[in-house]
């Protein structure tokens, strides 16, 4: 499966465009950046040429005391930063100097967030997960959502997605658990992730302003899985959303993109292809999703190229408290119907936690 470097260029674009779009980096850059990848090899470059272009931006801005106009360049280049690395591990070097100028750039602007973002350190065994904290501005102690990527998403990219839960009245948490983002860059990917997800409903415990006691989960791709998995084995998780998860990854790694491969034998910390596979075999919800009890959600797009779409439907036949949401012709992760799903998805957890609708 898209085996030559031309194939995987135009298995990217036609699979992550949408999210591209989703994540409101502008049409126009998508555009003039595009037109600059011919190979494999120029896709970090062109994300970052654009990328530099923005901090630039931020820079005048800045000594100009703009600092709205600063604040929003800096979130456009940390979206380029992540994107030119998000599938890219051609450099492991490039993409782990990508990841950081991310990290960097989107810090100075989380002030301009509508609320603003705190970002936080989440206490994790002798680690820390980083973390950004928004809370709805006049609600008294409000529910919190967890807001989980997947393998190659970061807390970052998942802040237009806090927005739709922020608006309904719910704070949220956006996090990079192990093997994700900044977290990433020293913890590698935790097939166990009720115990990240429980270190971060610890965390939220010591929060001022929210009510612990109400507490969901969001996940998409990979995260799917991690929200399912937590679900499981942390009773402290009233409900959860599942998007595009897998209910495993082994019985479809050959069908992998190679760039998806390469990101697990990075993030699973694996020495080798055949390493690789074999850590992703504890990526496994036999025996798992049956023990989930408490409101589950779970949405899958028939046209999946990355998860199947029976993994969805799997998914939800065996967990016991399970909604089930088919769309026809949804590409991974539903960004291609991402304004019916998000809102569609806010209101159901609102329903689940004493949100606002």
């Amino acid at each position: 499966m898209t085996s030559s470097a031309e194939d995987r260029v135009a298995f990217t674009k036609r699979n992550w465009m949408g999210r591209f779009l989703r994540a409101e980096v502008s049409y126009g850059d998508v555009q003039r950046i595009m037109d600059r990848i011919k190979t494999w090899g120029d896709w970090l470059p062109a994300w970052a040429e654009t990328a530099q272009q923005y901090e630039q931006r931020a820079e005048a801005a800045e000594q100009r005391g703009a600092r709205r106009t600063a604040a929003e360049a800096w979130r456009r280049a940390a979206l380029c930063w992540h994107f030119g690395k998000f599938n890219w591990h051609d450099d492991i070097d490039k993409a782990e100097h990508a990841q950081h100028r991310l990290t960097a750039c989107f810090d100075r602007a989380l002030w301009s967030l509508k609320p603003p973002g705190e970002k936080v350190r989440i206490p994790y065994g002798n680690a820390m997960m980083a973390g950004i904290l928004r809370k709805p501005a006049g609600i008294d102690k409000p529910p919190v959502v967890i807001v989980m990527g997947g393998l190659d998403s970061v807390k970052e990219e998942l802040q237009q997605v806090a927005d739709y839960f922020l608006d309904r009245g719910m704070a949220t948490l956006g996090m990079d658990g192990p093997g994700q983002g900044e977290t990433g860059l020293t913890l590698k990917i935790e097939a166990a992730s009720e115990k990240p997800v429980g270190a971060a409903i610890d965390f939220i415990e010591r929060i001022d302003g929210v009510d612990a006691s109400r507490v969901g989960l969001y996940g998409q791709s990979l995260g799917g899985y991690y929200v399912t998995r937590a679900c499981a084995f942390e009773p402290r998780i009233k409900a959860a959303v599942a998007s595009a998860g897998p209910y495993t990854i082994a019985d479809h790694w050959d069908h992998l993109p190679p760039m998806t491969r390469m990101g697990y034998e990075y993030r699973t910390g694996a020495g080798s292809p055949e390493e690789a596979r074999a850590r992703v075999a504890a990526l496994d919800l036999t025996g798992v999703a049956e023990r989930v009890t408490c409101p589950l959600l779970v949405l899958h797009g028939t046209a999946d190229e990355i998860v199947p779409f029976a993994h969805g439907e799997r998914i939800a036949r065996e967990a016991k408290n399970a909604t089930f949401m088919k769309y026809e012709g949804g590409n991974h992760s539903l960004s291609n119907r991402h304004f019916e799903v998000r809102t569609g998805l806010s209101d159901w957890m609102a329903r689940m936690l004493g949100g606002t609708l």
